[in-house]
């Protein structure tokens, strides 16, 4: 289930990302088609938001394996849940959000970018609210997720296991971080801070690499797929062997 969450994760990074390109050469044209430009916010809006939500349910499975360990929710009932609330949940919000403002002409900025309105209809909101309430979230399990492991080791008062426990704390948090997003909560101080440029330079490096540390933190770390791999590369060596051995 967790690799589900991860591969709707990716895939939902990399389809927003190809919208945003796509309305960042609409923005640059010479003439910029309103209704091309429109379609490129939807697009951006809707995967934007399936990016947060997927991320959502990875943490929500996170606390579901941590906290309610006996309870046992079949496999097709949690696949449910999580499409639902992965692609059903921003599909309401950008649906209600363009039908909302592009009649008044509202929905894209005015100087004809390709991203959701601020200064007319406060059409961004609709980003920026599920987005950030979905990092608080995710921040709180996180600190459920930490709390629940140092518990399990309070009656371990050796040194080396300390240092163990935080190594394991530190490892949590870096693999946690990329893939629930905290990297976007930037964001909200650029919202405050406005001309700070570095928090606009962090902002825009940890986020364009999100994709690369999900791909390291999520795929390549993963035990079962360095399990798989050393296993392929096993066999390959002895089918090698056998081959070539005659």
């Amino acid at each position: 289930m967790r690799h589900v969450c991860m591969v709707n994760v990716a895939v939902s990074l990399l389809i927003s990302d190809i919208w945003f390109i796509i309305g960042a050469a609409v923005s640059d044209s010479k003439e910029t088609y309103v209704e091309a430009c429109t379609a490129a916010t939807f697009f951006i809006h809707f995967f934007y938001l399936a990016l947060f939500f997927w991320m959502l349910v990875s943490a929500l499975l996170l606390f579901y394996r941590t906290v309610m360990v006996l309870s046992q929710m079949p496999r097709s009932a949690m696949l449910a849940i999580a499409f639902t609330l992965g692609y059903g949940a921003p599909l309401i919000i950008a649906v209600v959000t363009v039908a909302a403002t592009a009649g008044s002409g509202g929905y894209i900025r005015e100087n004809k970018i390709c991203w959701l309105n601020w200064d007319k209809t406060k059409a961004l909101l609709a980003f920026v609210i599920p987005a950030l309430t979905i990092v608080a979230i995710n921040f709180l399990v996180m600190i459920v997720v930490l709390f629940k492991m140092l518990r399990r080791g309070v009656g371990n008062t050796n040194q080396s296991n300390d240092k163990h426990a935080l190594v394991v704390i530190a490892r949590c948090v870096a693999i946690l971080t990329p893939l629930f997003g905290f990297t976007w909560g930037f964001g909200i101080g650029i919202m405050v801070w406005p001309e700070a440029a570095g928090l606009h330079v962090v902002f825009a490096v940890l986020n364009s690499l999100q994709g690369f540390f999900v791909l390291v933190f999520g795929t390549l770390l993963d035990s079962k797929v360095i399990f798989f791999a050393f296993t392929y590369r096993h066999k390959c060596t002895i089918i090698y062997l056998l081959t070539y051995s005659f």
